[in-house]
């Protein structure tokens, strides 16, 4: 779920809608750490720092059911619906100028920085018959839910201790060995959380974690409504702005088993701090990390009153408390949102301004899934990392952030967390990115707007589509045409740190060239390799290297990254309809591939789409003029890749199209196409395995 960048436009709470080729690594090695570093954020003490008992509750002992109902559709009175969206990108009062490095220029026929070729041939281990749509609705019926599927399905992963596990919305789990066969049917997470007793519904926002300490642990959260599912659940509760209608739900296995009981906490975002809409408070967005001593978490915060982004909150838990399930639990807290030494300076064409702290929006933990890669230096570290295109202009910069002392939260009542610290910088690169994720097709970037963000998809049977007004999805029209596979923008989804190195990437509209006078427009991934070097002064930040990868004539979105100490993977799903020439025998429905950065030119296709996306976000709100900038269709938000030291191996999940669509006349009859979709859905889930 993404509810990013409010602080530009005040927006409706509620909506209804919520590779022949190529990656060119553009590496640029720096000569001194500290060479691109543009500004620094002073390290200082965090907003609070003691005990989390004011906004922290727990722990609950669950022990959730893994009886789940399997039985086929018997009613299609659910609703549907897609998660949210308080995005306030693009903020379109009138399109950026034109910035010769803006977006990223690729030359497609050079065969040392050109676009990398796609392969059908896949080196990765794949279960391309993960959760999926129709999976969804059945774990929403077993609930007795007011809501079946929904869009986007957030996906989340872990690995660790032997098995594999796949969290999505709405409020599912499933647990599968380090083979990729399932050990487990689709567990409701209102199960797994213990939210049915308390008359309390899954959100999403799917986050997971295995930690290898104290005989190892398994993390999972999502944040949670106030509200019963049979109610509406979310939809009637907290992303409607019921008054204390939003928590953050973190659940944390007794054991090294997936799949035994979890001690089970509550953040409640609205006793925390006195921020404007306190009350109504959501906590956007949130992902989690582990370092030796603490749970990194983060999430966007957002008053549900006016839509206005109050900024990014940080939180380190004491880890080892949670994992043995102590009620006392110390924590570090940061209100970026309110510290005037994170103002954002500003960059130029990029952002003609400076802007306020409220404006930082998913500075995303770094995972660490390897704990002999944690950095234990300054009294243990963890790392942030974020994105800087408030304006829509495009960037070069990302921002590293950091907390320092960490192992102070050991300390019994947090007597010596005086000694934590949260600083960071701003580093200036030689690559760009840029995407606002408008509902255009990225394609149209030069001729319709420059805000376009939509990847492209292949030509298939839609049969939702070619039905869209029957099922209320559109009036005026006849059928609905295709349309594409969002981005969400250029924000980060996930980043990770190896062997003294931060990594990230985040989605950006490529300008292709073919020759002097040729050129497409694609959804492409601009990526960082930061190097964050301790010293006795504090953390020092450098690029290492920093690139751009783009499949020739083809799209990618939701790209992810994870490392070793000696090669990097990248995810996403790739899509696209070949450009104007037809390439690829027309494109490619949405896949799940990936690349290894620096260690080739070739992108591999892991799980091939099967058919379009025919989900209802496609279609809802469509507009007959045929220049309609208002239905963006969900895809994502997020995939995840991580890196088990157990297996040797890099685990990756990303959403794509599993099965073929059927005809008209087999979705008159059936509508689930046997069982493959739900009816206004027809998303679907891999999990992929490769060792490096």
């Amino acid at each position: 779920m993404k509810f990013s960048r409010t602080t530009l436009a005040t927006l409706a709470i509620m909506s209804t809608l919520v590779l022949s080729g190529i990656s060119i690594p553009l590496v640029s090695a720096a000569s001194n750490v500290t060479a691109n570093v543009t500004f620094n954020f002073t390290p200082s003490a965090p907003t609070f720092v003691g005990s989390a008992s004011a906004f922290l509750s727990g722990p609950t002992l669950v022990e959730p059911s893994t009886s789940v109902s399997t039985a086929a559709v018997t009613s299609t009175n659910l609703h549907h619906a897609a998660m949210p969206n308080l995005n306030s990108k693009p903020n379109r009062g009138a399109d950026p100028s034109p910035l010769s490095n803006v977006p990223p220029k690729v030359n497609c026929l050079s065969g040392v920085s050109g676009c990398d070729s796609i392969s059908l041939t896949s080196a990765a281990s794949t279960n391309g018959n993960a959760v999926n749509a129709y999976d969804n609705l059945l774990n929403s019926q077993s609930l007795g839910a007011l809501y079946g599927t929904v869009e986007p399905p957030d996906q989340g992963l872990c690995a660790g201790n032997g098995y594999v596990v796949e969290p999505l919305n709405q409020g599912e789990v499933q647990v599968f060995n380090s083979a990729l066969s399932p050990v487990s049917g689709v567990i409701p997470l209102d199960s797994l959380m213990g939210l049915t007793a308390k008359g309390w519904s899954s959100g999403g926002d799917i986050m997971c974690q295995y930690d290898y300490a104290n005989g190892g642990h398994w993390f999972i959260t999502q944040f949670v409504s106030t509200t019963p599912e049979a109610a509406g659940g979310p939809f009637a509760g907290c992303f409607v702005g019921l008054l204390d209608g939003c928590r953050e739900g973190i659940a944390v296995s007794v054991t090294n088993n997936p799949m035994g009981a979890y001690y089970v906490y509550f953040l409640d975002p609205n006793k925390v701090n006195s921020d404007p809409g306190a009350g109504y408070l959501l906590n956007d967005y949130a992902k989690t990390a582990t370092t030796r001593d603490a749970l990194q978490l983060f999430y966007d915060e957002y008053s549900l009153l006016t839509g206005a982004l109050n900024g990014v909150q940080q939180y380190a838990f004491d880890k080892n408390a949670l994992e043995n399930g102590h009620v006392k639990v110390n924590v570090a807290y940061e209100n970026m949102g309110t510290n005037a030494n994170l103002a954002i300076p500003a960059n130029g064409a990029f952002q003609p301004s400076p802007l306020p702290p409220s404006a930082w929006y998913q500075v995303i933990p770094a995972q660490t899934t390897d704990p002999s890669q944690y950095d234990n230096s300054n009294g243990g570290t963890g790392f942030m990392v974020a994105s800087l295109d408030f304006l829509g202009f495009g960037d070069n910069r990302v921002a590293t952030f950091d907390w320092t002392g960490l192992s102070a939260l050991n300390s019994v009542g947090c007597s010596k967390c005086s000694s934590i610290e949260f600083g960071g910088s701003l580093l200036t690169g030689h690559v760009t990115y840029q995407d606002e994720g408008a509902p255009c097709l990225a394609s149209n970037y030069a001729t319709v707007s420059t805000f376009c963000g939509l990847g492209a998809q292949k030509v298939g049977l839609i049969p939702l589509g070619s039905n869209c007004v029957a099922y209320g999805l559109a009036t005026g029209v006849i059928s609905c045409p295709e349309s594409g596979i969002a981005s969400n923008g250029d924000g980060a989804t996930q980043a990770f740190y190896s062997n003294g190195d931060l990594w990230t990437a985040v989605s950006t509209v490529v300008n292709q060239t073919f020759g002097k006078t040729t050129f497409e427009y694609h959804l492409g991934a601009t990526y960082w390799d930061i190097e964050a070097n301790n010293m006795n002064s504090g953390v020092h930040f450098g690029f290492a290297a920093q690139g751009v990868v783009t499949a020739a004539h083809e799209d990618m979105e939701f790209p992810s990254v994870a490392a070793t100490p000696s090669s990097v993977l990248m995810s996403f799903t790739l899509s696209g309809n070949g450009g104007p020439t037809g390439a690829d025998s027309g494109g490619f429905y949405p896949s799940s591939a990936y690349l290894m950065l620096g260690a080739s030119n070739v992108i591999h296709v892991s799980a091939l789409g099967a058919s379009p996306q025919d989900g209802f976000t496609e279609y809802q709100g469509y507009s007959v003029t045929g220049a309609d900038l208002t239905t963006r269709p969900r895809w994502g938000d997020y995939g995840q890749v991580v890196y088990d030291p157990g297996t040797g191996k890099f685990f990756f999940a990303t959403e794509y199209i599993q099965h073929p669509n059927c005809d008209l006349t087999a979705f008159g009859k059936d509508p689930t196409c046997g069982g493959t979709r739900d009816t206004n859905a027809n998303w679907g889930t891999s999990i992929n395995s490769l060792s490096p």
